[in-house]
């Protein structure tokens, strides 16, 4: 399952990066008009309900508003690594929620719900998500009701590591609108609720997670004042431990893997594992990105059996091959 194409593990048979990008293309230009032609509405995107009686479940909702560019595409192309070496962190009995954030003012479909799922089909849960590439361009996105969604509407009885990773680049709005919240999430709430209940909520039930591509292109390790608001307020809500800053899409998967690496303790297997399949500079934009993550050795979870990388091809007296 290598960029190149050359490595086929597992149920991954003949899947490779460049030809999965090249199909997500095709689909990320002509998903929305599709939506649009056969009359989808935004109810038909979300699930009523999920549930999964996995043991680790985990969520990845990325923003695909235009102020992302092609964030969506690369992650999407990307993200059915996590099959494969998500595994090795959290076991077997993984499976992934595809969730896509918009802006619930201006977007036809603001949040978009996939059900939990693994292997191959996640390929295809992936492609169920409508790239409208919307926003309001006021540095704010409806995060706020896919918190909501999956804090209300997510059944889990058996989950022992469940995991929520947002990733975007814009900041949340301080409240929940209840016509959004009837209307997207499909809950009756009495009043406005503050953003930061359901934040709340949500870290009750997952550890949750950021990784947040810059809203404006800053030169050295500085912020722009844009970003440095938008920043503060994710800390607000999750700790800057809980947030990575990622300047290129290409790095997220390590990333993410980085982020199970912490909650399963493992940091010290994740970077050996990193540094034998990337090149040195990718190693250390990936390592700068989890910085504020790893500082802090994670003791949320027991440590899960130590096991072979699958994302590594690894031969007799040879280096290993990298399949991301």
């Amino acid at each position: 399952m290598s960029e190149s194409g050359d490595y086929d593990p597992g149920p991954w048979s003949g899947y490779s990066f460049s030809s999965a990008r090249a199909r997500y293309d095709d689909h990320v230009g002509r998903s929305y008009d599709d939506a649009v032609s056969a009359k989808k509405s935004k109810k038909d995107l979300i699930e009523r309900s999920l549930e999964t009686k996995c043991e680790s479940p985990v969520v990845i909702a990325c923003d695909v508003t235009g102020s992302m560019g092609e964030w969506p595409a690369v992650i999407f192309s990307k993200l059915p690594y996590l099959d494969l070496e998500g595994k090795e962190y959290l076991g077997k009995g993984m499976e992934i929620s595809f969730a896509a954030v918009g802006d619930a003012y201006c977007d036809t479909y603001p949040l978009q719900v996939r059900p939990f799922d693994c292997g191959k089909n996640l390929e295809k849960r992936l492609k169920e998500l409508v790239i409208e590439g919307g926003g309001g361009g006021q540095c704010s996105e409806s995060y706020d009701l896919a918190a909501l969604y999956y804090s209300n509407n997510v059944k889990m009885p058996n989950a022992i590591h469940p995991l929520f990773i947002f990733i975007g680049d814009e900041g949340l709005y301080e409240s929940i609108d209840k016509g959004q919240a009837k209307s997207v999430v499909g809950l009756d709430l009495k009043q406005r609720m503050n953003t930061k209940e359901v934040m709340d909520e949500l870290k009750r039930k997952y550890s949750v997670y950021l990784v947040r591509k810059p809203y404006e292109v800053s030169s050295g390790d500085g912020m722009s004042s844009i970003d440095k608001q938008i920043y503060s307020q994710w800390e607000s809500y999750l700790g800057a431990d809980h947030i990575a800053i990622l300047p290129e899409a290409g790095r997220v998967v390590d990333v993410i893997f980085g982020i199970m690496a912490k909650e399963t303790r493992r940091i010290e297997y994740f970077e050996d594992e990193l540094k034998g399949r990337q090149k040195p500079g990718q190693v250390k934009t990936v390592l700068k990105s989890l910085h504020s993550i790893h500082q802090v050795s994670g003791d949320s979870l027991p440590k899960i059996t130590d096991g072979r990388s699958i994302t590594r091809k690894r031969s007799c007296g040879k280096d290993a091959k990298s399949l991301l």
